[in-house]
């Protein structure tokens, strides 16, 4: 048999044999076909149900555990089964973060990248309640709009699933939502799809957009603001949200960290890098609103950041002033791959890569190899996208990794951050 001859909806006994990044685990059927498979562990047996398949690999789902690992635990979440926000509440927290660190490890040593003996391990001691931001799927009700909910879509599916509560957004998120779907149900307009949530003020002000923009009738969000709970403010244009000792406002568009917790711990490890190597100019490429960057330009480096959104720009200018910080902090307007090799070719002791989860364009690798500066640390959120960059940086290049730190950013999820410091050789 081959993979063309097995059907959706098949079920079949398997041994898993490996986690694998996507919240997956690989495992074969009888006749070799590959299957990638969620909600089970390694070294799990049972049976998987087939969902679909792309070309000779079908994709599944442990649908009945006969020999579980001791990893597996029941999932809190009472949606855990349909909602697909989270992958991994089948397992115990402590088991997600080491397989999240094999995850990594392997993903650099498959591409030639020899790790280095110091790597770390960042895990969150209260692993629910993180999120500050987060984007609901209105789901419509049999009437329409008036019994529409708020939920998200399914495991590896374009189809939303209802839910009542989200235990990994943040408690003012959690309790909004019933006024929230009352907001859906009673002033959304036909066309509404999604409704983003960012919480800002210590969790005193919540940051509402509807999507499409303008699917929301102003009087209704007003009339339902003012008499929800009263120590949190509703506001649809911007927030504030703050770390240490600095103060960002930002937009429902602007880009950012939704773990603050972890955020902190993430930049740290960033700030350790740039405190050792005793840099003084600092070159941050895909700098958002400089949160980062505030904190090398108060430790008084000169920081040029490198951003191409227009609207993050002029937050970052707009944070720089609010926090005192303008003479320092310095952005500039346009794409890291159009901008590096002039910026580099520039005083630069210290460059900071923090790239969407595509990674690095070929070109902004290609410059930091023939003229990057001593020292490099890159930020990344895609354990395979790091992988290949670093291949051309360490494995085929001048650099050498001096510590690696693996962030648990997004507990319960297969997302993972990776500090990667790296060292110029010669």
């Amino acid at each position: 048999m081959t993979a063309r001859d097995h059907t959706r909806g098949e079920c079949a006994e398997v041994s898993i044999e490996k986690a694998v990044y996507g919240g997956l685990t690989r495992t074969h059927l009888d006749d070799g076909t590959l299957v990638f498979a969620g909600n089970a562990v390694e070294g799990e047996r049972g049976t998987v149900e087939l969902q679909y398949r792309k070309k000779n690999i079908w994709f599944g789902r442990m649908t009945d555990v006969a020999v579980p690992s001791k990893d597996r635990m029941r999932a809190p979440c009472a949606f855990a089964d349909r909602c697909g926000g989270c992958q991994l509440q089948h397992m115990a927290y402590p088991a997600q973060v080491v397989m999240k660190r094999t995850i990594v490890e392997e993903a650099l040593q498959h591409e030639g990248v020899i790790l280095p003996a110091d790597v770390r391990v960042h895990a969150m001691e209260e692993p629910w309640s993180y999120r500050y931001r987060g984007e609901f799927h209105v789901v419509p009700g049999a009437g329409g709009m008036e019994n529409a909910r708020l939920g998200f879509n399914e495991h590896r599916r374009w189809v939303p699933v209802a839910v009542d509560d989200c235990m990994i957004h943040h408690e003012t998120i959690r309790n909004a939502l019933p006024a929230l779907v009352e907001l859906v149900q009673r002033g959304g307009l036909p066309g509404l799809s999604t409704l983003h949530c960012t919480v800002g003020e210590h969790g005193a002000e919540l940051l509402l957009r509807a999507k499409p923009a303008g699917m929301l009738r102003r009087d209704v969000l007003e009339e339902i603001a003012l008499r929800s709970d009263s120590s949190v403010r509703w506001s649809t244009d911007a927030t504030t949200l703050h770390w240490r000792s600095f103060a960002f406002r930002i937009t429902p568009d602007t880009f950012i960290q939704v773990n603050w917790e972890m955020m902190d711990t993430l930049y740290q490890c960033v700030l350790d890098a740039v405190a050792k190597s005793h840099a003084q100019h600092i070159l941050d490429a895909y700098a958002g609103i400089g949160v980062m960057s505030s904190a090398f330009a108060a430790a008084g480096a000169e920081v040029t950041c490198i951003e191409s959104n227009p609207a993050s720009v002029q937050l970052g200018m707009l944070n720089s002033r609010m926090n005192a910080l303008e003479h320092g902090l310095h952005f500039i307007r346009g794409s890291v791959e159009d901008l590096i090799a002039d910026q580099l070719g520039k005083v630069c002791d210290h460059a900071v890569l923090d790239p969407p989860r595509s990674g690095c364009e070929p070109r902004v690798v290609g410059a930091l190899v023939l003229q990057g500066p001593q020292h490099v640390t890159y930020v990344s959120c895609n354990p395979s996208t790091l992988a290949r960059d670093l291949h051309v940086l360490v494995a085929s290049g001048p650099y050498v990794p001096t510590r690696i730190d693996i962030v648990d950013m997004f507990p319960h999820t297969y997302h993972v951050e990776t500090v990667v410091h790296l060292e110029r050789e010669g």
